[in-house]
């Protein structure tokens, strides 16, 4: 009786199993709930991780100075929010009044008129706007064309209210990992699955991620809008330091670019009659300034993380893909992270070892370079 007792909690379905299976399921499921949850707030979440992470000097003086973690994380949420946040959500907010205003003038027919009279048209075009006012009903399509943008302008503004929104739980979050960051890494170190050596060195690898994309980011995007500034400065491009700040805005977000700035002002130059000062931009825009995200950027973060720059570059675009503008980020961490858990597989098991027990310090210093 005992060894049949024994050989049927011994089997695939006893009840000891089952227990395990459900509880597994179960927590899978909790798992999942949670991921659907949080992921409208990713995007927050990824920014506020990467801020701390690229901030977390300054925190710590701040905190020495203090003696409060509290304090110092409320004097470095609010020095983030007033020069980072705030000047980019007024940046941001002019943008969309000026688009907005612009289908505004659209849509109540009046748009060529007033345009007409700050544009400068050469004869050529000039005649041929006049024919098309005359025969075409230019006016009339223009205004349509007005009312059907209208419909989009609650979209560009409701996208731009969410950012803001985005904005704000990014510094909420920010607060609550510069006070708990202490507590943040012991908890995450007790659900690990890795040894303190593992984690540690694993956590060294996504810190570095993280540092090389916010400052690849921010130096790439730098650069961009440091290149067109300067062009649009010479070319007399009216309000060139805001153009340059917008430039710097979109070279932040990859699905963008930076040709939704200077494409719309090669335009502008056109209609304006300054053909070669549009050709010039054009050249300089292509050639100079949109290729620097495709070269430079990969080759900053590469560099840091000592990986190959192809392997970079696809983990950003596909980062990109699957996550959106904050792929740029999330991409390079998971690619770090696989490496990371590669090289604790391949140290486990070096000499002929067994994967269970975690490898002693020295083999982990093998993958270091």
């Amino acid at each position: 009786m005992a060894l049949a007792g024994e050989t049927h909690d011994r089997g695939w379905f006893s009840r000891e199993r089952l227990l395990l299976l459900a509880l597994v399921l179960a927590t899978l499921l909790a798992v999942y709930v949670c991921y659907l949850i949080v992921q409208p707030f990713i995007a927050a979440i990824t920014i506020a991780v990467a801020a701390a992470v690229a901030t977390q000097r300054p925190q710590a003086w701040l905190r020495r100075r203090l003696h409060s973690p509290a304090a110092a994380a409320a004097v470095g949420v609010v020095l983030m929010a007033g020069l980072i946040v705030t000047p980019l959500t007024f940046l941001i907010a002019y943008l969309v009044r000026q688009v907005i205003a612009s289908i505004q003038g659209l849509q109540a027919g009046g748009g060529v008129s007033e345009w007409r009279s700050i544009v400068n048209l050469p004869p050529v075009l000039g005649r041929a706007l006049d024919w098309a006012l005359a025969n075409l009903e230019l006016q009339t399509q223009l205004a349509g064309l007005g009312k059907s943008l209208a419909g989009q302008a609650g979209n560009l503004l409701a996208g731009s209210v969410n950012l803001v929104a985005q904005l704000v739980i990014m510094l909420f979050v920010l607060f609550f990992l510069y006070r708990d960051r202490d507590l943040a890494l012991e908890a995450l170190r007790r659900l690990s699955p890795l040894s303190a050596e593992e984690m540690g060195r694993m956590g060294t690898r996504v810190e570095d991620t993280l540092l090389a994309t916010v400052n690849g980011s921010l130096t790439t995007a730098l650069v961009q809008a440091l290149l067109a500034g300067v062009m649009y400065t010479a070319l007399g491009v009216p309000a060139a330091v805001i153009w340059g700040c917008a430039t710097f805005i979109v070279a932040l977000i990859p699905m963008f670019g930076t040709f939704l700035v200077w494409g719309p002002i090669t335009v502008f130059l056109v209609l304006s009659g300054s053909w070669v000062k549009a050709v010039i931009l054009v050249a300089w825009g292509a050639l100079a300034v949109s290729p620097i995200d495709n070269l430079l950027y990969p080759y900053l973060v590469g560099g840091r993380l000592r990986v190959h720059t192809v392997p970079t570059f696809f983990a950003i675009l596909g980062g990109i893909e699957v996550f959106g503008p904050v792929g740029v980020l999330l991409g390079p961490i998971a690619l770090a992270v696989t490496l990371g858990l590669l090289q604790v597989w391949g140290a486990r098991t070096t000499g002929g070892r067994t994967a269970e027990q975690a490898a002693p310090e020295s083999y982990l210093a093998i993958g270091k370079r």
